[in-house]
């Protein structure tokens, strides 16, 4: 390994950089693309970093936590749902399949064992998220309120719904339920509130929403369940789990 890419290594390690791209290293030593790319392509050839994909890079055995690789990959963006949920132990397994939100659209990205799922939101919808380390690595990721607002509005991507309540009961010593429901009348969708609302009380907390917020008429707690169930009038729920 010459001297060039052996400071070039080093840097990145230094500044803790396992993620980089051909347009950080241009920046850092003020050189141009051309050259990045012929030095990143030899520290690939030595084995010493891995290409993610075009352009984006990791330092080799940074993988062993893909968290670091999911929001890194789109800009901006923030890992949620049920990725998110197993961060603040809401879930026992990370799973294969990471879930990043992001407002853009960006193609599913399969790396090592790992399948990196980007799920655009509206960007009225892209908030509550904050800045956390996790084992050394510098992630974006939702508040533990909005990963289960993500989820709950975006259920193929979040835990089975029958799970919900004991994710929720373990959720009440890190969470504010105020904040829960803001978050969720910030979405500006009656059935998310009402199924939400619904599943705090059979959690086993008391809760008061205006009828304004709830849904005028019947909704199922499954959307893609039958109609047909325990029908629940205070949320306008049919419970069809």
């Amino acid at each position: 390994m010459s001297v060039t890419r052996k400071l070039i290594l080093y840097t990145l390690k230094k500044k803790g950089l396992k993620f980089f791209t051909i347009s950080d290293i241009c920046y850092l030593f003020g050189i141009t693309n051309n050259y990045a790319s012929q030095i990143v392509y030899q520290l690939k050839s030595d084995d010493a970093v891995e290409e993610i994909e075009k352009g984006k890079y990791i330092i080799a055995g940074s993988c062993e936590y893909p968290l670091l690789i999911g929001y890194k990959t789109v800009q901006p963006s923030y890992i949620s749902f049920n990725t998110a949920l197993y961060v603040y132990r809401m879930r026992k397994d990370i799973g294969e399949e990471i879930y990043i939100a992001t407002p853009k659209r960006k193609r599913p990205l399969d790396f090592k064992k790992y399948n990196f799922k980007y799920i655009t939101l509206k960007p009225y919808k892209f908030f509550g998220y904050c800045n956390t380390t996790i084992k050394g690595n510098k992630v974006i990721i939702a508040e533990p309120e909005k990963a289960i607002i993500d989820s709950l509005e975006e259920l193929n991507y979040g835990p089975e719904l029958r799970k919900f309540r004991d994710i929720l009961k373990k959720a009440m010593e890190i969470i504010s339920v105020d904040k829960l429901i803001d978050y969720a009348c910030r979405f500006r969708d009656k059935s998310l509130i009402a199924r939400l609302g619904y599943l705090l009380e059979t959690a086993g907390l008391s809760l008061d929403i205006p009828d304004n917020f709830l849904p005028k008429d019947y909704i199922k707690l499954n959307p893609s369940g039958e109609r047909r169930g325990k029908w629940i009038s205070k949320w306008n729920i049919i419970d069809n789990l």
